[in-house]
């Protein structure tokens, strides 16, 4: 598709076959009357001709509009076809990541940060080290769950669901979130070790592996874009 978006921007500008047959005929009437040249006998060839060669620059730029066009909708069409692989994918990594977490917590405790690790000795500033990745990944994979859901999932419901955190955690209309972690879903805090440590533990932290299943979990929020009004219980580190 970008391949073939360049080249309809590249074309030249084109006159229509209409306008270049009546070129060549106003050009035939202009000549008669400004100093009686005749009317050429083969007027009719040449405006056919002109029409012609016309016709070519703009059925160009007719095919690759409409080839454009068409693999606009193919490409949300091949998204929407393999959405529930591609998310059933992205869930599976999220749990292998998440249970390596929880050996790693198992291993070394609650190391949230680097503080923390250095005091716990070498093994333990390695696995916080191993930790810090893990949230890079996790970034990674939440981006391309979103990338995945934008073009089969109305824009308003998304944005509401992104809101309460639905795509990142189940439940959470019956189990609000901790006040620190809306604040990561809000895009106010980032992702960091202690907020990985929370989703490890709080075996609620996934991926939906479908559409339907995101928006049936979603399906009980009532006012899920409110502000966090500080009622529910904090923090990550607790």
């Amino acid at each position: 598709m970008t391949q073939t978006e360049a080249r309809l921007s590249a074309l030249a500008p084109a006159p229509s076959p209409e306008h270049a047959r009546k070129a060549v005929v106003d050009a035939a009437v202009s000549a008669l009357r400004s100093d009686g040249t005749p009317i050429p006998a083969d007027i009719g060839q040449r405006a056919a001709a002109a029409y012609t060669e016309a016709l070519a620059p703009v059925a160009e730029r007719e095919a690759l509009t409409t080839a454009v066009d068409s693999l606009k909708r193919h490409i949300v069409y091949l998204r929407t076809r393999h959405t529930e692989p591609v998310l059933a994918t992205l869930a599976g990594q999220l749990n292998d990541l998440m249970s390596e977490v929880r050996g790693i917590l198992g291993t070394h405790g609650r190391i949230v940060d680097g503080e923390t690790a250095i005091d716990a000795g070498p093994e333990a500033v390695d696995a916080f080290t191993r930790l810090r990745a893990i949230v890079n990944e996790v970034d990674a994979l939440r981006a391309t769950q979103r990338n995945v859901l934008r073009d089969v999932v109305d824009t308003g419901v998304l944005n509401a669901i992104y809101q309460a955190g639905h795509d990142q955690f189940s439940d959470v209309t019956l189990h609000p979130l901790p006040a620190d972690v809306k604040r990561v879903i809000a895009g106010t805090r980032r992702r960091n070790v202690a907020f990985l440590i929370f989703a490890a533990e709080s075996g609620r932290h996934w991926i939906p592996t479908s559409v339907d299943e995101l928006t049936a979990d979603a399906s009980g929020a009532v006012d899920i874009g409110s502000a966090d009004d500080g009622s529910s219980a904090s923090s990550f580190n607790h």
